[in-house]
């Protein structure tokens, strides 16, 4: 297995606004050893206590989110949870039980859904996001977990810092850690291909495939030896994996062979998204959003005036393209190149 590359774990108890400086690591490998972005004196507290309500929320740090037609569920620092039920133009928020900053969340249908997060949390929603139930926890606050796929109601993988993958097949009344030994690496992402097999990208180049639901993973060849943070499915199957300073691959035989993709921009790629109509939709730090109509083979770049850090991208049923990041969420317009 690769070992880890890079930087210790940063000291505990950063403040939410050094965390957003440094979006790049909070959307992927770096802000995986980050702890939660509060205060040091309430980072102890994280784990036991419930996410403070916020008329802002929406407008604080989000890292990932999932729609269905025009409900969009997006979470974030302080165990921040956000509902919409009109494609992001209004929003509520979920009750949560925890503080630690959340950075993933999946759906296996439109009521039952998972949140993964620092301190090792995991939470199953049963109503669409409007309230939360702690299913698992770290011991002590626990490395994060950065991503996390639900492939029915009772089966969930999660994945994050130091090669953590846990596994539950009982709708998360017992977990699995099933990570291969002496792993270290982070684990950024996870994306279901439509052959039925689960892909897993991460730190140090890292490019996994799992056939069996996420308790095995098995090596493939990588394109890249720095941190890839996520990836996405292009309409006609190529893969396209993507991560520090603008690199982008394509692989068009199931990750054996891959070729770069000029992006032309250097800021970290953090999420992606396919939209309806088969556009491919990438965004980053510093404003960057790439857009390709033909699968990824060739992309063009929008630097957003502001300079704003995304992390994730979601598409309503009407068709409405949200970012999320820094900023909380961004509804565009005709700001983003086609």
């Amino acid at each position: 297995m690769k070992r880890r590359k890079g930087p210790a774990a940063p000291a505990k108890g950063l403040p939410a606004a050094v965390v957003a400086a440094a979006v790049a690591g909070v959307m992927a490998g770096v802000m995986a050893v980050w702890p939660a972005a509060l205060p040091a004196a309430a980072a102890g507290t994280a784990g036991t206590a419930g996410a403070e309500p916020s008329r802002l929320a929406a407008r604080s740090l989000l890292l990932d989110g999932r729609a269905f037609g025009e409900r969009v569920v997006a979470v974030g620092e302080r165990g921040h949870v956000v509902v919409s039920a009109d494609g992001g133009a209004t929003w509520t928020q979920g009750a949560v039980p925890t503080r630690f900053t959340l950075t993933a969340v999946s759906f296996a249908d439109e009521r039952t859904g998972w949140a993964v997060g620092h301190g090792g949390v995991i939470l199953r929603t049963a109503d669409g996001g409007a309230s939360w139930t702690l299913r698992h926890r770290s011991d002590g606050e626990g490395a994060p977990l950065l991503d996390v796929h639900a492939l029915d109601a009772r089966r969930v993988v999660a994945v994050g810092a130091y090669g953590a993958v846990l596994v539950t097949d009982d709708g998360g009344a017992t977990w699995t850690d099933v990570r291969a030994d002496g792993d270290d690496v982070h684990l950024n992402a996870l994306l279901p291909l439509r052959d039925g097999r689960l892909l897993l990208v991460g730190e140090a180049g890292t490019v996994r495939v799992s056939a069996d639901g996420g308790r095995r993973f098995e090596d493939l060849p990588s394109p890249y030896e720095g941190s890839l943070f996520g990836a996405v499915q292009a309409p006609d199957g190529g893969i396209l994996v993507f991560g520090l300073r603008g690199h982008l691959f394509r692989s068009d035989d199931g990750g054996t062979r891959w070729r770069r993709v000029e992006t032309g921009v250097t800021a970290s790629l953090t999420g992606g998204a396919v939209r309806a109509d088969a556009t491919i939709v990438l965004a980053g730090l510093a404003g960057t959003v790439l857009t390709s109509r033909d699968g990824g083979r060739s992309v063009r770049a929008t630097v957003l005036p502001d300079r704003t850090a995304f992390a994730g991208v979601v598409e309503t049923g009407s068709g409405r393209l949200l970012l999320l990041g820094e900023d909380g969420v961004r509804r565009t317009g005709g700001e983003i190149a086609p």
